[in-house]
């Protein structure tokens, strides 16, 4: 159940809305393989804007249904030998209706927009190899990588472009999804507290509106945003009679400027950052 009031600034104006939804789901597991566990599900994804999703840059109301879809996914969890850990799953996510980032797709003013019939399929491979359950040592080098590879992300059914409405987009790429995640890290860590790890984030080309348009135009809102990677580093110390862990992060490392976002024009990605501190537990 969700449930929403709104409380307008004239008087005695007052707006309430309710949804309640079922949303089923069945999973399945089996462990039956020596360290593996095979895994599959089928779910219904149900999910109403936010109040903040509706309301648009210049103050309108943007019309958005909830999304919905039915998802599907098939995978497994396996230990092959000491110290190494794997996981891959196949994915597939149906939408009825899927709200989409909208540029120039949604109007003036407007961040996101129903996207409708929609259709996103692939795969997500995960793996870790912690060097100190090879040899029984308290230090420990450790490789940790995720992959995901989405070759579908496309629009279904009968769709026009909400840029040009006699454009049919039925079968483009759907805007913001890159067909290929990447992340590595490699790291040490010691048993007393340490932990150190620098990482690579790989991001593919992606689309920013719904005619898969290319070139940029003039206002920065439609063009495509080219593959880009980024390097991070962090290092974490705990003291364990201070119940205290310092930490120092460093994110964008050779500060690599790249467009990362163009829904509200040309947005850059966030310059090198550096942050340190602690965290303390009373």
């Amino acid at each position: 159940d969700i449930e929403r009031e709104n409380l307008l600034v004239q008087p005695n104006a007052f707006g309430k809305t309710d949804v309640t939804e079922v949303i089923p789901g069945i999973g399945v597991a089996y462990s039956g393989l020596p360290r593996t566990t095979i895994f599959g599900g089928i779910h219904r994804g149900f999910s109403p804007p936010r109040a903040e999703d509706i309301i648009s840059n210049t103050g309108g109301v943007v019309e958005l249904d909830p999304e919905e879809s039915i998802n599907y996914e098939l995978g497994f969890r396996t230990n092959p030998i000491r110290g190494t850990r794997l996981e891959g799953t196949y994915f597939r996510l149906d939408y009825d209706n899927q709200v989409i980032p909208a540029s120039l797709a949604g109007g003036i003013g407007a961040v996101l927009t129903n996207g409708g019939k929609t259709l996103q399929e692939g795969f997500e491979f995960s793996a870790q190899v912690d060097s100190s359950a090879f040899f029984g040592s308290r230090h420990n080098v450790y490789l940790r990588t995720a992959y995901t590879w989405i070759p579908t992300a496309e629009f279904r059914g009968e769709r026009f472009s909400a840029i040009d409405k006699t454009v049919s987009i039925t079968g483009n790429r759907l805007p913001y999804a890159p067909k290929t995640l990447m992340t590595t890290a490699i790291g040490y860590s010691h048993a007393r507290g340490f932990d150190g790890f620098i990482e690579g984030v790989y991001t593919g080309r992606q689309f920013a509106d719904d005619l898969n348009t290319v070139d940029p135009t003039p206002n920065g809102q439609r063009g495509a945003i080219g593959s880009q990677t980024y390097f991070n580093a962090t290092a974490n110390y705990k003291i364990e009679n201070w119940k205290t862990t310092f930490f120092v992060t460093v994110k964008n490392i050779f500060d690599r400027l790249s467009i990362v976002d163009r829904t509200r024009g040309i947005y850059p990605s966030t310059p090198r950052l550096i942050q340190a501190g602690l965290k303390m537990n009373f």
